[in-house]
């Protein structure tokens, strides 16, 4: 067994609570390697690329902090389907599989292998520049074509299957999985997914326009994202909250961003992978439960 203990770094500091586990597992005779990371600040460093590219040697990883950690974790693991388990220390904890409280049970049961599997859908997706340059990426809640913080509307057109949609002017086009319903998709007014559907939901977000609704899709379909050809403002590529590049409407400030831009995007193809995200759970999850009590009765309902 060998086990991968990704903690997140927060203003230079590292979770007290690794401490105790590590000394947990060296009891245990489990082998681990501690792998300390900022949310979306080093994702770029050959650092990260390294550990992405070794993570198929363990066993299981397990996630300290909140669900931005765990969907830094999961970025790590990428299509490799390693095992996750998130502990939750953060907030709303929807990806996590075990509370502080189940601390060390929860590492029982995950180094006996006797947690709950609970796979998420990946989402995939093409960027096709004008160049000839293409990309790819994956994410796990969302990936979306914004206007980001630039001041005016954009305007998207919108495909599934080759079939055209719409034409979105607003804040641009996010796309989610079940797994990001419950994140910014729901705050741009889309619908809570069960986490087992397989498919996508695409939002217009903030659309100037009272006929634009969100559609869910099966896993099966592709939505594509496309500039149109009146469109002259600069967009944003998200994925899970990260930005990739900006299309250039006119000049760029590239300090802004997290890479040089690479010139003009022609489309941006969305599909759902044959890559499942292994989560695990420790004990009992209900996830209409848990949406009841964090959006409806909670905190958050307020």
């Amino acid at each position: 067994m060998k086990v991968l203990l990704f903690n997140m770094v927060v203003d230079g500091q590292e979770a007290h609570y690794l401490d105790p586990v590590c000394k947990w597992l060296d009891d245990k005779g489990v082998e681990y390697v501690v792998f300390s990371d900022e949310v979306f600040k080093d994702g770029h460093d050959q650092r990260f690329k390294d550990m992405s590219a070794s993570v198929s040697s363990f066993d299981i990883v397990c996630s300290f902090g909140g669900d931005g950690t765990t969907l830094r974790a999961a970025h790590a693991i990428g299509k490799s389907e390693v095992p996750l388990i998130s502990f939750n220390f953060g907030h709303l904890g929807f990806l996590a599989g075990a509370n502080e409280e189940d601390l060390f049970s929860a590492l029982e049961a995950a180094i006996t292998g006797q947690l709950t599997e609970d796979p998420r859908a990946i989402l995939e997706a093409k960027v096709s520049y004008k160049n000839g340059l293409i990309e790819y990426h994956i994410a796990f809640n969302e990936l979306v074509v914004s206007r980001g913080h630039f001041g005016r509307i954009v305007t998207l057109d919108l495909e599934i299957n080759n079939n055209y949609l719409d034409t979105i002017r607003g804040d641009g086009v996010l796309v989610s999985t079940s797994t990001g319903s419950t994140a910014y998709s729901l705050s741009a007014g889309g619908p809570i997914m069960a986490p087992d559907h397989e498919g996508l939901c695409v939002v217009p977000i903030s659309p100037h326009s009272l006929a634009s609704r969100a559609v869910i899709t099966t896993k099966m379909d592709t939505v594509t994202i496309m500039p149109n050809a009146e469109n002259r403002q600069r967009l944003v590529l998200f994925i899970d909250g990260e930005v990739f590049w900006i299309h250039p409407g006119s000049k760029v400030d590239v300090s802004e961003i997290a890479d040089d831009p690479k010139g003009e995007v022609i489309s941006v193809e969305v599909g759902v992978s044959d890559k499942k995200l292994n989560l695990r759970r420790f004990g009992k999850y209900d996830f209409y439960t848990h949406i009841s009590k964090v959006f409806f009765r909670g905190e958050n309902a307020r």
